[in-house]
């Protein structure tokens, strides 16, 4: 039972931290300090290899849990695509020397 816990706990952790980087992403670059991207960048890294972690223990031991990989995959998906976008956006304009 307590690799049921592990598993979906890691799951629902990340999906949790995905949401509030998001949202502090947002937040961040309205309020134009694009530098704290590179942070929530970083931490998504993370995650997101936390989660390929997981997903490669539990794909290859399994321990009988039935697995919804296609839901990790979409996660990671999605870690993907908010890292490349922090990592872009989080780029500071130079200043122009006068």
């Amino acid at each position: 039972m307590l690799p049921f816990f592990i598993y979906w706990g890691v799951i629902l952790a990340c999906i949790a931290w995905l949401a509030l980087s998001i949202y502090f992403s947002v937040f961040y670059f309205v309020r134009k300090e694009n530098g704290n991207l590179w942070a929530f960048a970083f931490f998504n890294v993370l995650a997101a290899i936390v989660l390929a972690i997981t997903l490669a223990i539990y794909r290859t031991w399994g321990w009988g849990i039935t697995q919804y990989s296609s839901l990790i995959y979409l996660i990671l998906a999605i870690y993907g695509v908010t890292i490349i976008a922090q990592a872009v956006l989080g780029r500071e304009p130079k200043k122009a020397v006068a």
